[in-house]
């Protein structure tokens, strides 16, 4: 398995489909940069979203609601 391929499986958690062992490593390369960056975007998002959420709850039950949802 070429290192870009094994890198792109790293970043997905899991095997890519098998039309992507076609791809350049330039092509890999370059869609492991653009998982990397939505990646990044959806989780800024969800924190986002999360800090939003939290503002509807009263300051002193936070901290237990944040334990109750593991964070």
């Amino acid at each position: 398995m070429p290192d870009a391929l094994r890198q792109l499986t790293t970043t997905l958690g899991t095997p890519p489909p098998p039309e992507f062992a076609t791809l350049t490593p330039d092509e890999l390369t370059r869609l492991d940069s653009l998982v990397h960056h939505a990646l990044d975007q959806r989780e800024a998002a969800l924190n986002n979203a999360l800090d939003a959420g939290m503002r509807h709850i009263p300051r002193l039950a936070r901290p237990a609601v944040k334990k109750v949802l593991g964070l």
